[in-house]
């Protein structure tokens, strides 16, 4: 199948390990185009055509940035989005109208995507791990308790009072930047979201091979695992008990041990990339063979409604940090102009 990636690259990789023809484009100074400025329709068509590259699929994968890639919608390969950050984004709601079926990392978001005037669907779509780059090192694992992560922030701002509070009670190391090779020495990773969400940390933690201590939260938490048995976890925001229930876990390393080996038995089962993947490309086949893409250029002018809805939200949303130009670009396209 051959596959453009827009955006985030991380798909790219395990895709053509899978066997497909994949064309990437991203801000990434890797990519096979490099996005340096944003990529109109017409720019868009004539780096397909320059390339002599016909997608199968079209692959948006969220990356936690505005769109920089337009027209996509227009061609007639199948078109999936995956959106991971929904709950700080809202856009991703009309701008899914621009796919023939759209993947939404958090459960509890999911009827927010239900409607669109193509009918295509969504569906819920956890996030992973990569067992290529989330390994157990199998040593000592001499970190009682870690965090690795932003400390603060405007999307999360509980999140350094949280740990604060986690230190006052209990051991913790905390970090930012490279995860693995701490998460490979802890006995426990320390869990913390910016609004419920079931993030990275969660699965790349277990694949590590740590025990994860976690919020008690929606977004499906209950379904993918067992607390007591494959996940620790404590009331979101509750400090105290988090500190409380990590010394308990400690306490009993037999115990701590055998739930850690759950969690990991239990990504690596079903929560890898390459799971992803396929699951990505079944789909694709699946909407190809249904005619989706057909559906979605006949409705068109719905289509372009959404967006423009899309990319209103993008120009008014005070918190998003975009230059001026850029705001105004997405207001020109809010009305219409392309």
């Amino acid at each position: 199948m051959r596959i453009v990636t827009l955006h985030h690259m991380g798909f790219a990789a395990i895709l053509r390990k899978l066997g497909h023809d994949v064309l990437t484009i991203s801000g990434t100074a890797s990519a096979d185009v490099r996005l340096i400025e944003p990529l109109t329709a017409s720019k868009f068509l004539e780096v397909l055509a320059a390339r002599g590259f016909k997608p199968d699929l079209v692959l948006w994968y969220d990356a936690c940035q505005p769109p920089w890639v337009f027209g996509f919608e227009r061609l007639p390969s199948v078109v999936i989005g995956y959106s991971v950050d929904q709950y700080m984004h809202p856009w991703h709601m009309p701008y899914s109208a621009a796919f023939d079926a759209v993947l939404v990392a958090q459960k509890d978001y999911l009827p927010l995507f239900a409607t669109a005037p193509t009918g295509r669907p969504a569906q819920w779509l956890p996030l992973f791990c990569d067992p290529a780059r989330d390994v157990d090192p199998g040593g000592e694992r001499d970190i009682p308790v870690s965090f690795v992560g932003t400390f603060g922030g405007a999307a999360n701002p509980g999140r350094k009072p949280f740990l604060d509070a986690f230190k006052t009670a209990a051991p913790l190391f905390c970090k930012q930047g490279a995860y693995a090779p701490v998460f490979g020495r802890s006995r426990i990773v320390l869990n913390q979201s910016a609004a419920g969400e079931l993030n990275f940390r969660l699965f790349e933690a277990m694949a590590c091979g740590a025990a994860v201590l976690t919020e008690a939260t929606g977004n499906g938490l209950a379904e993918l695992f067992t607390p007591g048995t494959d996940v620790l976890t404590y009331p979101r925001g509750d400090a105290v008990q988090a500190a409380a229930t990590a010394k308990a876990a400690l306490a009993d390393p037999a115990a701590l041990a055998a739930l850690a080996r759950a969690g990991k038995r239990h990504v690596l089962a079903n929560h890898t990339l390459v799971q992803r993947a396929r699951h990505i490309i079944a789909l694709a086949e699946e909407l190809a063979a249904a005619g989706a893409p057909a559906r979605r250029l006949a409705a068109i002018s719905a289509v372009d409604g959404e967006l423009r809805k899309a990319y209103a939200m993008l120009a008014t949303d005070e918190h998003l940090p975009l230059q001026v130009q850029v705001r105004e670009m997405y207001l020109k396209m809010a009305g219409g102009l392309r």
